[in-house]
């Protein structure tokens, strides 16, 4: 049997020995509390060095397709415009290409379900009634009270409030759960667009060639390390009619190409003698935008029914509101 000074040398070194647990652990929290303030800081004042530009080239570039496109796009003709827009809000590559025929918007929004509850439910409706001076509690109604309460006795402290004994199963009468319609979210708006592009010349055939990767090339993030990478830019994406923005067709938000679908020679087996290249090229090209929206992005005021520019608040990742002329340089 120990003494009472083993006893107590014991539990002295049960208590330093918890004592240091306690000091570690304290060391450790406060060397992560350290590392991850250190790692904040040092991002809040490297990240304007750090943005990368999405869209590196040095100069423009237009892409016209059927290439009478950037003649009769002035005169008048209807066409879709894909604006590749940078962080710094010039849109450096732009690709024109006829307006589709069935453009089609969807807007949509989610609800759920839930039940408020019958004894909360009830209780609000009896409420009611009283406050109405006014009862219209039927005998069904006073069936279905008595049946929760005996439920509950069965049950002490249960919170079921739907009638399950085999008496209301018998009588045929069920409790109303009281269910309420809840606003969740609204959904991210997506667009979905196909061209069939059929070249006349080889020169046009060499366009719908450059068309087709410069949306396959921006699809995809772009490597800027070991484990960092880029986001894909996005799009800007306008409908014009009669040489100007259409104020008829809604207006889409900045978007990202999340899907790009290509069949080369559909109808054929034909390729320019002189290059190779194929005469028929068919894209089918899928957008979402970045982000979802709010009434205000599109209506300022209720008042307005003119679909506005750029959002309510500007917060975008992708820059600035993006150069949207139809020039050529």
């Amino acid at each position: 049997m120990a003494t009472w000074s083993e006893w107590w040398a014991q539990k002295s070194a049960e208590r330093e020995e918890r004592k240091r647990a306690r000091a570690e652990r304290k060391r450790l929290a406060e060397e992560e509390r350290s590392a991850l303030e250190n790692a904040q800081e040092y991002v809040e004042n490297t990240l304007s060095s750090f943005e990368q530009e999405r869209v590196d080239i040095d100069k423009k570039q237009h892409h016209y397709f059927p290439n009478d496109l950037a003649e009769g796009a002035s005169t008048g003709l209807p066409f879709i415009r894909f604006g590749i827009q940078n962080n710094k809000g010039t849109d450096k590559v732009a690709i024109y290409l006829h307006l589709p025929p069935g453009i089609s918007f969807s807007d949509g929004v989610n609800y759920s379900g839930f039940d408020i509850g019958t004894l909360k439910g009830g209780i609000g409706k009896v409420k009611g009634m009283l406050d109405d001076g006014r009862l219209g509690i039927s005998e069904s109604d006073l069936f279905a009270t008595a049946l929760i309460a005996k439920d509950k006795i069965v049950t002490p402290g249960s919170t079921v409030e739907k009638i399950t004994s085999a008496a209301a199963l018998r009588a045929g009468v069920a409790t109303n759960p009281y269910t309420r319609t809840a606003f969740e979210t609204t959904n991210v708006r997506g667009y979905q667009f196909s061209f069939k592009m059929v070249a006349s010349s080889a020169e046009e055939s060499a366009k719908m060639v450059a068309i087709e990767r410069t949306f396959r090339k921006f699809l995809y993030p772009k490597r800027m390390g070991s484990i960092a990478v880029v986001y894909p830019p996005l799009f800007h994406i306008d409908f014009y009619v009669e040489g100007r923005k259409s104020e008829y067709l809604p207006k889409i938000k900045p978007c990202y190409l999340t899907t790009l679908d290509t069949t080369f020679n559909s109808t054929s087996s034909t390729f320019h003698q002189d290059t190779g290249a194929p005469t028929e090229v068919d894209i089918s090209l899928t957008f979402q935008e970045e982000r979802t929206l709010v009434r205000q992005d599109l209506y300022p005021t209720d008042s307005d029914i003119t679909e506005a520019d750029g959002y309510y608040q500007e917060s975008s990742t992708g820059g600035k509101s993006a150069d949207t002329s139809t020039g050529t340089a």
